[in-house]
C-alpha cells in the first residue's frame, strides 16, 4: 500500500470517527442518569457498596443487586470534575472508540467502511446516552474483536469478572459466546476439512465459557446477580425501551437500512459463510425486534458483515476500466491540508459537546420549578412521583424519598401495580395513598388521577404545563 493510500485511509478514518462523535453526542438527560449518579455519590460519600435500598420509602431496607457500582462510581466522579460537559464528551468518547474497535478488522475501501460505520453509529443513536449499559457496548464489541483475532479464551472469566460489576449487560456477552459456539457447531458439520480446529475451539469455548458463568459471582452481590437478567417487568408500565421499535419514528428506521442492506449484499458474501457472526447479527436483530434498547448490539454486531458483503458486492460490480489517477497534491500542502480538517473536526466535535450540555438544556426536560417549589416550601409528607422523574428526584431532591424511581429490576409487581392504579385512577387508588400516607403528588398533568384528585379535596399547590403538585388537605 502506498503513502498516499494509507494518507488517503487515516482522513477517512479521522473524518469517520469525528462524525460518529458528533452524532453520539447526547444532552444527558436520560432519566436513569440521576439514580446511578445519586448511588455513586452516595458510595463515594459512605465508603461503601450500595446493596439495600435507601431511596425510596416503598422499598426502604429491601437488597438491591446492585450490578452497576463501579459505573455509578465513574460516572459521578466524570460528573464531579466537568458537570455535564464532561459526563456528554465520556457518551460520545465511548461510542467513538467502540466503533473504532470494530473498525480495526475491516478490510476493503476506506469509504464504503466509513459509510457502514456512520450507519451503524446513526443505527445505535435512540439508545446511546450517559448510562452504564454503554460500557457493556464497548465490552459486547470488545469480545465479539477477540473471538474474530482467536486470543486464548482463558481471558474469558476476567472479562466477565469485571464486566459483573459494571453493568448487567455480562448477559448480552454468554448470548454473543453461544452465538459464536452454535456458529462452531455448524462449522464442524459442514466443513469437513475443518472439523478438528473448530471442535478443538468450540470445547475450549465452552469449558472457559462454563467457568465464566461461575466468575459472575465475584462480585458484592455473589451469584444472586444470575437472577437479575430473569426478573420480570410488567411492561404494561410502558417502559419506553423495553418496547418494540415503533418504526413510524424516523430514527428508528437506520436499523432497517442496516437491515435490508445486509439482505440485498448477502448473496456476494464469502463461502463457505461466517456462520458465528451470522448467528450473532440475527441473533441481537431479534432481540431489537422485540426490545428496541437492543438496537445498540444489533448495530455493533452488524457492522463487521456488512462491511465485508458491501465490499464484495461493490468488488463484483465495479467496471474493469478506472479513471486514471488525478496527480496528487505536494506533501506539505496535504499536510496543512489535513491539520486543518483534524482541528476543525475536534473543534466541531467539542463545540457540539458543550452546546448539548448546557444546563438550561437539560433542565426543559424535567420539572425544575415544581421542585424549586418544593424546596421553598417544604411540604410534609410523603412524595408520590412521575415514574419518569423518579431518578431526577433522588438526584435534585434527596430530602424526599421517592415512591418509584427507574430501579424497575427492583420494585416488585406490586409497587409497580400500585403506581399504575394511582395514576390511572384505578379503583384502589385512594386507598393505596392511604395505605402509604402520601400526602404530596408530582406528576405530569395528563395523569387521570389528577383530575380526580381536585374533585376530591386535594389543593393544587403549582402547576405548569410539564408537571402538576398536589397537596392532600386535611
Amino acid at each position: 500500500m502506498d503513502s498516499e493510500t494509507k494518507a488517503i485511509q487515516r482522513l477517512v478514518s479521522l473524518t469517520t470517527f469525528a462524525l460518529i462523535f458528533i452524532l453520539l453526542t447526547r444532552t444527558p438527560v436520560d432519566a436513569d442518569l440521576w439514580w446511578h449518579l445519586r448511588a455513586g455519590q452516595v458510595m463515594l460519600k459512605q465508603g461503601q457498596i450500595l446493596l439495600t435500598d435507601i431511596f425510596s420509602y416503598t422499598r426502604t431496607g429491601a437488597p438491591w443487586v446492585n450490578a452497576f457500582w463501579v459505573s455509578e462510581i465513574l460516572l459521578y466522579a466524570l460528573y464531579s470534575l466537568g458537570g455535564y460537559f464532561t459526563l456528554t464528551v465520556f457518551v460520545s468518547l465511548m461510542g467513538a472508540v467502540t466503533f473504532q474497535l470494530i473498525s480495526r478488522r475491516f478490510t476493503g475501501n476506506p469509504f464504503i467502511n466509513g459509510f457502514v460505520l456512520i450507519l451503524a453509529a446513526v443505527t445505535a443513536a435512540p439508545i446511546w446516552g450517559p448510562r452504564p449499559q454503554i460500557i457493556s457496548f464497548f465490552i459486547v464489541a470488545l469480545l465479539d474483536h477477540w473471538l474474530a483475532v482467536k486470543r486464548p479464551h482463558w481471558w474469558l472469566p476476567l472479562l466477565f469478572t469485571v464486566w459483573a460489576n459494571l453493568h448487567g449487560g455480562w448477559i448480552w456477552g454468554f448470548l454473543l459466546l453461544i452465538a459464536h459456539i452454535a456458529g462452531l457447531v455448524v462449522q464442524i458439520i459442514t466443513q469437513p476439512q475443518e472439523r478438528s480446529a473448530a471442535w478443538q475451539q468450540a470445547r475450549s469455548l465452552l469449558f472457559w465459557t462454563v467457568i465464566s458463568a461461575f466468575a459472575i459471582g465475584i462480585n458484592p452481590n455473589g451469584l444472586t446477580l444470575w437472577k437479575l437478567p430473569f426478573q420480570q417487568v410488567d411492561v404494561s408500565m410502558q417502559i419506553q425501551e423495553w418496547l418494540s421499535p415503533d418504526f413510524h419514528r424516523l430514527d428508528f428506521h437506520p436499523f432497517l437500512w442496516m437491515f435490508f442492506l445486509l439482505l440485498l449484499s448477502s448473496p456476494f458474501a464469502a463461502k463457505p459463510p461466517a456462520w458465528g457472526q451470522l448467528f450473532k447479527t440475527l441473533g441481537f436483530a431479534y432481540l431489537t425486534f422485540v426490545a428496541q434498547r437492543n438496537i445498540a448490539l444489533f448495530a455493533i454486531m452488524a457492522v463487521p458483515l456488512l462491511s465485508d458483503w458491501m465490499n464484495a458486492a461493490i468488488d463484483s460490480l465495479r467496471r474493469e476500466k478506472r479513471l486514471s489517477p488525478r496527480p496528487s497534491l505536494p506533501l506539505p500542502l496535504r499536510t496543512v491540508i489535513n491539520a486543518v480538517l483534524g482541528f476543525s473536526l475536534a473543534s466541531a466535535a467539542l463545540g457540539n459537546a458543550y452546546l448539548a450540555s448546557l444546563p438550561e438544556k437539560v433542565d426543559k426536560n424535567y420539572p425544575v420549578a415544581a421542585i424549586e417549589w418544593i424546596k421553598t416550601n417544604q411540604p410534609t409528607g410523603r412524595l408520590f412521583n412521575s415514574y419518569n422523574w423518579g431518578g431526577y428526584l433522588l438526584w435534585t431532591l434527596p430530602e424526599y424519598p421517592v415512591f418509584i424511581d427507574g430501579r424497575a429490576d427492583m420494585y416488585d409487581s406490586k409497587i409497580i401495580g400500585q403506581w399504575q392504579q394511582v395514576v390511572g385512577n384505578g379503583e384502589n387508588a385512594y386507598a393505596i395513598l392511604d395505605e402509604w400516607k402520601i400526602n404530596l403528588i408530582l406528576l405530569e398533568p395528563h395523569w387521570e388521577i389528577v383530575k380526580s384528585l381536585q374533585a376530591n379535596g386535594w389543593q393544587v399547590e403549582y402547576e405548569d404545563e410539564k408537571s402538576i403538585i398536589l397537596t392532600r388537605t386535611q
